[in-house]
């Protein structure tokens, strides 16, 4: 158990109460995880398991990475998608598709050969133009381009070999490529406009079963993938309330669970269940829809105040339990090497501050907002805390709390004013990115168009030391918090839970895309050289 783990065994309290809420179980769920080598006492290296069942937070509705997606989507998603690096249990970039990768002395072109014979899970040949595929796909529909912005060009020079053009320095390439972002399909499969409700894999798994929406969705072991997974077949099962999620688990209904509740996980049984408090690099954040003109929010001045006005102390230590810490910029915490605080009063509540730019807004008595939150565990506890430290100073929080698919619709939509949520991705450019750069998922649902904050995340993305990436880094925190588009609250963590072989099947530490354990596993291949901007993060 690690040291989050072990805070929140020291707050939480024993024998929680937990009620069903009237939820049920998919019907389709029976008995979990079978298999001689599959308990939660199995060594990774010996184990094997023949059918396990996954708890997901919702249904998987969308699969199509050139369209928004919810946290199941691309979390299902990864362990079928081919990539030509993967991430390991552990977040490190690991050459998958690969068989070699060169960078040129000036880290302006990359050159990358691709493993002999690779197919598809349904014997489609995977060459180098369905690379030049993806990045064409992603900058068409504007999904993520941000983490493309230092790519200029990618061309197949031959059917195994892929050369890319870079405008600077991408130090985080490796990066990127093991990223959600970065998918394989069959060229000429994605022409069919109906692909992605049934798409082959180039990753470890490929579906068996799914229809768009439904509670359920089967994966196999895909034959042509080059390291057998070592887990025959996963089922997702949507249980979208939290402490049914942890009653299925502790009954062995379901074998893993991503994103337990807070309350009451002491209580599994040690001798068939580990649970653990995995860190994500990102930050919960409030999050303002700059296109939405009639709103009080529009003024930086309230925006401000409403940072200054939040206890982040106390949303950290009552919301979440003391797993997480309060957050005063929009990457890192303290203890991190590339911490900075770039928030006034190190982050710490300040009223006096807030009153000051409520009467400089023009709003001395405060006004009234909207804010969306969504259904995760103490997302809704936090913005509840939020509300009654926002009252202090006169501004009026109306809470409505969605599922996630439905939040994400809103937000594609327009229809939101404020949301709390939290953003993730493995390295700081990565992050900041996703926030401020245009075409990042951030920036898309935000609309927010910053300058000054997009020219300091392009140079902080072009960054080839430690020293000069945390300077560029500050700058870009500083910049984040002189717009103040998306507040951060504090940083984030994921409470997961297992019957099964530690390692053989979780999320990764960007804390949602899932590690399927292979045989051999993929941290035993080629991992990144050099420095990157996350790598001690």
């Amino acid at each position: 158990m690690n040291c989050m783990s072990t805070r929140i065994h020291k707050i939480a309290a024993a024998g929680a109460a937990i009620a069903l809420l009237g939820f049920g179980l998919p019907q389709t769920v029976a008995n979990a995880a079978t298999g001689a080598k599959c308990t939660v006492k199995t060594p990774l290296a010996s184990s094997q398991c023949d059918a396990v069942v996954m708890a997901t937070v919702s249904k998987v509705a969308n699969l199509n990475p050139m369209k928004a997606r919810a946290v199941t989507d691309y979390q299902v998603a990864y362990p079928m998608q081919g990539l030509l690096w993967r991430f390991d249990e552990n977040l490190i970039p690991r050459m998958d598709l690969l068989a070699k990768q060169d960078v040129s002395k000036d880290g302006l072109t990359v050159y990358q050969t691709l493993k002999p014979g690779l197919k598809y899970s349904d014997g489609t040949a995977l060459v180098a133009q369905d690379v030049v595929t993806a990045w064409q796909k992603q900058i068409e529909a504007k999904q993520s381009t941000s983490f493309f912005a230092k790519v200029s060009n990618v061309v197949a020079t031959s059917p195994t070999t892929v050369t890319w053009s870079l405008k600077t320095a991408f130090p985080d390439f490796n990066w990127l490529m093991a990223n959600q972002s970065m998918f394989l399909n069959p060229t000429e499969k994605l022409k069919d406009a109906n692909y992605w409700s049934a798409p082959v894999s180039a990753g470890p798994m490929m579906i068996s079963s799914w229809t768009p929406g439904s509670d359920t969705m089967v994966q196999v072991q895909n034959p042509n993938y080059w390291a057998p997974a070592k887990v025959k077949q996963i089922t997702y099962a949507a249980i979208p309330d939290a402490a049914t999620r942890k009653l299925a688990l502790q009954s062995g209904q379901v074998d893993y669970v991503f994103d337990l509740a807070y309350q009451g996980v002491q209580d599994l049984d040690k001798n068939t269940i580990k649970w653990w408090a995995h860190a994500l690099p990102g930050t919960y954040q409030l999050t303002t829809n700059m296109a939405k003109t009639d709103s009080p929010l529009q003024n930086v001045k309230n925006r401000q105040a409403i940072s200054a006005a939040i206890d982040r102390t106390r949303v950290a230590k009552i919301a979440f339990f003391g797993t997480v810490l309060p957050s005063c910029s929009q990457t890192f915490i303290k203890g991190n090497p590339y911490h900075q605080c770039v928030l006034p009063n190190q982050g710490k509540q300040d009223l006096v501050l807030a009153k000051k730019l409520l009467t400089e807004a023009g709003n001395p008595s405060g006004f009234t907002f909207d804010m969306t939150v969504w259904a995760r565990p103490a997302w809704a506890e936090s913005a509840q805390i939020i509300a009654q430290d926002l009252a202090k100073v006169g501004i009026i929080a109306n809470i409505t709390v969605k599922q996630d698919t439905v939040a994400i619709a809103d937000m594609n939509a327009g229809k939101y004013e404020m949301m709390f949520s939290g953003n993730n991705a493995p390295t700081p450019y990565l992050q900041l990115a996703n926030w401020f750069g245009i075409g990042g998922a951030w920036q898309n649902w935000s609309k927010v168009n910053d300058p000054v904050s997009i020219a300091a995340i392009d140079l902080l993305g072009s960054a080839m030391n430690p020293t000069s990436a945390k300077t560029l880094l500050a700058t870009a925190n500083r910049a984040a918090y002189g717009n103040s588009v998306h507040v951060p609250i504090a940083d984030r963590a994921v409470i997961s839970g297992s019957r099964l072989p530690v390692g053989l099947l979780q999320a990764t530490i960007p804390g949602e895309w899932l590690y399927v354990a292979t045989t051999p596993l993929i941290s035993s291949q080629r991992g990144p050289a050099g420095f990157n901007t996350g790598a001690k993060g």
